[in-house]
């Protein structure tokens, strides 16, 4: 299995070269594409730099197809130069290796001589790769001046703590409008009107409710082999007519059961003439012929009762 290299070989400024490029052409291209409009062809060292822009987060490239990144985006379109060198440094600094060698030689003179020695004994480079890499942090570093004319290699985190908090030209978020807001009473009010319908509903006695609700369903519209009944609110015509038919003895025992079950709620109103029960007699005197005209006699009297 290949050894995974995680470092640039080439120079900043070369996958800076192939970054514009790309974004010259709308920001994405093939890589042949991109090969042609730098005048050369796909070969291993134009492939090396490619690879370079992407360990340097100027590029993605996925099958082939290159694309600039967002860091690249922030360089281009930066402010100012200060701020675009501070990305450009934020660039250089994102192959692992050039931050190790960076804190390695902070505030130190950086052996240029034996660089690609030092790298590949400390720092695990591969031997043909070595002079390559050690040439292309040194020009990476001068470029973004972290390397100043006497080798001296500037401390990256100091510089980090340094710099003022970024920039942003357009205007400030607008506060929300205070006329739109909701009042901060409106929250306890929404709770105290909560347990107002509850307490309205426990004030009232649920047996004051309850007739109400059921006697509604109570009242049928119309018994099967019986006649409609009237309104609740005029209960006498239904007695009167119980009453007359049982003066002609048109209803036998069959009438009295229909007449009890249409009257049900009249009769529990009628509750306390329930103890007169002296209509047991006219049933042993069937026989005699002035038992019919007793009964007749007391229902007319009970029944406006």
């Amino acid at each position: 299995m290949p050894k995974l290299i995680d470092y640039p070989r080439t120079s900043y400024s070369g996958a800076w070269e192939v970054a514009e490029v790309v974004d010259d052409t709308g920001g994405k291209c093939a890589l042949d594409t991109c090969a042609r409009k730098l005048n050369r062809k796909v070969s291993g060292s134009f492939k090396a730099i490619v690879g370079s822009a992407v360990k340097f987060g100027l590029l993605t490239s996925k099958r082939e197809l290159l694309a600039t990144t967002t860091l690249f985006r922030r360089i281009k379109h930066a402010y100012d130069k200060q701020e675009e060198l501070v990305f450009h440094r934020e660039a250089f600094l994102t192959p692992p290796l050039f931050t190790q060698l960076c804190r390695k030689f902070r505030s130190r003179e950086l052996p240029v001589a034996m660089l690609d020695v030092l790298l590949m004994r400390e720092f695990g480079v591969e031997e043909i790769n070595a002079q390559g890499v050690s040439k292309a942090f040194v020009d990476g570093a001068r470029m973004v001046k972290l390397l100043d004319e006497h080798n001296i290699i500037a401390d990256i985190d100091q510089l980090a703590a340094q710099l003022p908090p970024r920039r942003e030209l357009a205007s400030p978020t607008p506060a929300p409008n205070v006329f739109r807001q909701l009042p901060l009473p409106s929250e306890p009010e929404t709770e105290e009107s909560d347990p107002d319908p509850t307490d309205d509903f426990d004030d009232e006695p649920l047996e004051a409710s309850r007739p109400a609700a059921t006697l509604l369903p109570q009242q049928p519209a119309f018994v099967a082999g019986s006649k409609p009944l009237l309104p609740p609110q005029r209960p006498a015509p239904a007695a009167t007519t119980d009453a007359i038919a049982s003066l002609f003895g048109l209803n036998g025992s069959g009438s009295n059961a229909a007449g009890t079950a249409l009257n049900g709620p009249a009769l529990t109103k009628a509750s306390p003439a329930a103890p007169e029960k002296p209509i047991t007699p006219p049933t042993s005197a069937q026989g005699t012929g002035t038992a019919p005209a007793e009964r007749l006699f007391r229902i007319q009297l009970t029944g406006p009762a």
